[in-house]
């Protein structure tokens, strides 16, 4: 097996452990006995338990990610196309997921690590909305950021209630779409 192939089997096999059982029982030595290797294996490719949470964390959004620019790859002409598209990829990716990509997000919270970390994949989402709305968006030199920041907040927070049955995908997306739509109102370029 290649590297490459046995950090992608370490990281399904920790996103199984996270299933079921949440991410108090994940540690690098519990995560080599389950993936049937050495725990120097487990160690070597990820270093420290945060190191593995971040791992997974990154896997998880990587994934997210590409979900988001494939569909944005679709044929989008108006604003309510990239709004709908944007929206229903970054909630069905955290379907896809799991409850997992919650509980590890939650257990990174308290590492100094992970702030940084999920400031900088913060950003990059703020760029990707920024470049898929750009054509329909006249945003202005200040304020965009802080106002797309806001809805990444709100895309994380509903697609976590919608994976936790707090609510439907159909209601997470509606309201995803609805808040883009509602704070991007005021730079739409046909109304300028």
């Amino acid at each position: 097996m290649s590297r490459e192939q046995r950090r992608l089997q370490l990281l399904e096999t920790a996103a199984s452990i996270v299933r079921a059982g949440g991410t108090d029982g994940l540690t690098l030595a519990h995560l080599a006995e389950e993936a049937g290797v050495t725990k120097p294996i487990a160690y070597g490719h990820f270093g420290t338990r945060a190191g593995l949470l971040i791992a997974l964390y990154q896997h998880f959004d990587a994934r997210q990610a590409e979900a988001v620019r494939v569909a944005l790859a679709e044929q989008v002409r108006t604003l309510e196309d990239a709004i709908a598209i944007l929206s229903s990829a970054y909630v069905d990716c955290v379907l896809r997921a799991g409850p997992e990509f919650g509980a590890i997000a939650s257990a990174l919270a308290a590492t100094e690590e992970m702030d940084d970390f999920r400031q900088a994949l913060r950003d990059g989402y703020v760029e990707l909305y920024r470049d898929a709305l750009a054509r329909f968006v006249a945003f202005p030199p200040q304020g965009a950021h802080a106002l797309l920041t806001g809805v990444i907040g709100a895309a994380d927070v509903l697609s976590q209630a919608a994976a936790s049955h707090r609510m439907s995908r159909t209601e997470a997306i509606d309201a995803l779409s609805r808040i883009i739509l509602g704070a991007l109102a005021s730079w739409r370029q046909e109304d300028l």
